[in-house]
């Protein structure tokens, strides 16, 4: 038999894996054409309050010789797992790149591109967040891309010169304004269904589009108490069906009051369903929609499901109408997003840690928090900066994730009175409920510094822990967890045997 000529099993594979790719279109609608400069996902609508606008994609600002690329691109992170959201601006920043480069080849590309195009994003009205973003995203197209086409593409974008997160505290409601807002929201003059998304979001550090996304069925009595069950859909990598978050709720004060709020919504939306489209059915925020005239609220013959868009709107028409100002006189209009970096600067404040803040917004890991949401440089007085371990302190100590090692008897009190606090060999574990092998990760954290007083302790057990890793052969997760932790009391051992620690370094 022949071999069949490379460059025809090159064309054949790119055939294959274009077609592939063309038929991914067929999970994002029935009804996309490839060819088409609008790309309508219904498909992907997260829930009812959703626009058809947020999830479509367009192609039309693209240079049309290479629309097919993007196109192609615009697949490829589809694929990965990306929101339509997201590919949606993705292909915005680069189309703002390739109209920039005109008639040049992307196989010119350049050292110099990235220093003109540098020049060319500084001259526009971008922000430094948007800046970075266009950048980022050139980046990434030319990679997947020269990979996709087979083309060696020079790809001089990859160190950003911008920044691309940064604390905007103008996101941050002041308590001042704070307190009118939740004045306000206690009128009953207010529509049931603003009242209930507002509580929610000051209340539960979410999103909107979570707090929307919000089902009829959304609580539960349990055990004395409520839970209220929110979808999340930023953490849960990319799927379409959300991940549910359990909110425990206390039936009383506030919390009473939010939970009477969403069981009057709950009985007002059940008896909307039968006014509602077949797609809408099912939401929380179902309502009837009410114009203001003279200062009341009529009710008109109309349903539908709270969006962003309407609740937006509904927020600053109250502002307006109540004559919302801050400390300086100056009116204020709240928006939606406002409420999240309250909720995670109000629980920081409050003495909640990161760890436990993560839990409540869903978030994978902390750093974005800090970075974005905690608004502390307000409020100098509840700072405590991380102490460096450093030799000349009088009172070292560590922190690492949320945990304190060699802290003074002061500090030690404090954090044992915390439930989730445990004392560890050497120190105290402040949050024992994040520590990937229990209160042991500690034990590998290179600013652990143990107490040559504990050397019998970590003896035995390094001793136990390998006998544990004996007990348990037949379950290779356990025990290679078991053997890790023994390692690392050995490892302790032989290092104060070895007189590389004192214990008081």
């Amino acid at each position: 038999m022949s071999a069949i000529p490379k460059q025809e099993y090159i064309e054949y594979y790119r055939e294959c894996e274009e077609k592939r790719y063309r038929d991914f279109l067929g999970s994002l609608s029935d009804r996309i054409s490839f060819d088409s400069d609008k790309w309508i996902c219904e498909k992907r609508l997260k829930n009812q309050s959703q626009h058809l606008s947020k999830v479509t994609i367009y192609f039309s600002m693209v240079p049309e010789k290479y629309k097919e690329m993007v196109k192609y691109f615009a697949l490829l992170r589809l694929v990965e797992g990306k929101s339509v959201g997201t590919v949606c601006g993705d292909v915005g920043n680069i189309a703002i790149f390739l109209r920039f480069m005109a008639d040049v080849p992307l196989s010119e590309i350049q050292i110099t591109t990235a220093s003109r195009f540098k020049e060319y994003l500084d001259g526009k009205g971008y922000s430094d967040s948007t800046r970075s973003s266009i950048w980022s995203d050139v980046s990434v197209f030319l990679k997947r891309m020269s990979d996709f086409e087979k083309m060696d593409l020079m790809n001089p974008f990859y160190n950003n010169p911008y920044q691309a997160k940064q604390l905007v505290d103008q996101k941050y409601i002041p308590e001042y304004v704070a307190k009118q807002l939740d004045r306000i929201f206690m009128e009953d003059d207010i529509p049931v269904t603003l009242r209930c998304i507002y509580w929610l979001l000051r209340l539960i550090p979410s999103r909107i589009s979570e707090i929307l996304g919000m089902k009829i069925d959304c609580i539960k009595p349990f055990d004395g108490h409520y839970c209220i069950f929110i979808p999340m859909w930023k953490q849960n990598g990319g799927h379409k069906e959300p991940t549910i978050h359990t909110i425990h709720i206390e039936n009383k004060e506030m919390g009473g009051h939010l939970i009477a709020l969403i069981l009057e919504q709950q009985k007002m939306a059940m008896s909307y369903q039968c006014y509602l489209p077949e797609e809408k059915k099912g939401a929380l925020f179902a309502y009837r929609s009410q114009i203001l005239l003279d200062d009341v609220w009529h009710s008109e013959n109309r349903y539908s499901v709270a969006s962003w868009t309407q609740v937006s709107y509904r927020l600053k028409e109250i502002c307006r109408r109540y004559d919302v100002r801050d400390e300086n006189g100056e009116e204020y209009v709240v928006t939606s997003h406002q409420f999240r970096h309250n909720g995670v600067t109000d629980r920081l404040k409050a003495g909640f840690t990161l760890p436990q803040i993560a839990e409540m917004t869903a978030h994978h890991g902390t750093a974005m928090l800090y970075a974005s949401y905690a608004h502390l440089n307000l409020f100098p007085e509840t700072i405590v900066e991380p102490m460096k371990y450093q030799t000349e302190a009088e009172n070292p100590y560590v922190l690492f994730g949320g945990r304190i090692l060699n802290m003074d008897s002061v500090i030690e009190s404090r954090l044992l009175k915390n439930i989730r606090a445990h004392r560890v060999p050497g120190g105290v574990c402040a949050d024992v409920t994040h520590c990937r092998s229990r209160i042991w990760e500690c034990i590998s954290c290179k600013d652990f510094v143990p107490e040559m007083e504990q050397l019998a302790y970590f003896k035995e057990q390094a001793a136990d822990w390998e006998a544990k890793v004996e007990k348990f052969r037949s379950d290779k997760q356990l025990a290679d967890n078991f053997a890790a932790i023994a390692v690392g009391f050995k490892t302790i051992v032989e290092k104060l045997e070895g007189g590389d620690w004192d214990g008081k370094e």
